[in-house]
């Protein structure tokens, strides 16, 4: 056993004067150690790897906790995403039913506005004079619009001509489009 140690010792000693690892080594330099001088080194190195160890040890555990954390924090992260992706899926949903109900109500506006456009061209232009100068500019100019050009022209010629020019500046206006 004193041989194992001996040479243990011997190895110990010359890789840490080689790689300058051991300051104890210097003092061997040109004499051979003694027994207890190698006990002692092998105790010292023992007790650095011991050390080394737990370290290592410590910081393995550290890291596997920070790894833990990271592993719990991206579980969260999907989860969220998971939530907003269902969310965002629910409010497309309403978006798309909204527009929809909003088609359904513009459909339901150009037929009346197709019907009041009938009844208008149905009726001599100077009996509906009086009740299309009470109608609003937006609504009179989209029924002028939507009317025979030449009955258009009879019923804006017998409106007081303040109202069928403000009507005909309106109508000449660029059309205003909104984007989806």
């Amino acid at each position: 056993m004193a041989n194992t140690t001996l040479h243990r010792a011997w190895a110990l000693a010359f890789g840490g004067m080689v790689l300058g690892l051991g300051t104890g080594t210097a003092a061997w330099a040109g004499r051979d150690p003694t027994a207890s001088e190698i006990e002692r080194y092998c105790s010292l190195e023992e007790e650095g790897a011991h050390q080394l160890a737990q370290d290592l040890l410590h910081r393995e555990r550290e890291l596997d906790g920070r790894a833990h954390a990271l592993d719990a924090q991206r579980a969260e992260m999907a989860t969220a995403e998971a939530r907003l992706t269902e969310r965002l899926a629910g409010l497309e949903k309403a978006r798309a039913d909204l527009q929809a109900l909003i088609g359904v109500a513009d459909e339901a506006r150009d037929l009346r506005i197709d019907g009041i456009v009938k009844m208008v061209e149905a009726n001599r232009a100077g009996t509906i004079a009086p009740m299309f100068a009470e109608l609003d500019e937006p609504l009179a100019v989209t029924v002028l619009d939507k009317m025979k050009r030449k009955k258009a022209g009879q019923l804006l010629a017998v409106l007081p001509a303040s109202k069928a020019a403000a009507l005909a500046q309106r109508m000449a206006e660029p059309i205003a489009v909104e984007l989806p």
